[in-house]
């Protein structure tokens, strides 16, 4: 009977590695969400203007 139980377990155990494995290699694995959203879903250009002190302007 333990010889049983222990094969039925094993045998359980080779079934659903074989599953998880077969729908990996299906759909591929699941992409990993980014922390910051924000960072994602900002896609414009960003420039910064340099302005000249007045002192230097005066000079």
């Amino acid at each position: 009977m333990k010889k049983l139980k222990k094969a039925t377990r094993l045998f359980c155990l080779a079934v659903l590695l074989l599953l998880a494995v077969t729908g990996i290699a299906i759909t591929g694995a699941a992409p990993t969400q980014a922390k910051n959203r924000e960072r994602i879903n900002d896609n414009q250009t960003l420039t910064e203007l340099v302005e000249k002190k007045e002192d230097e302007e005066d000079d």
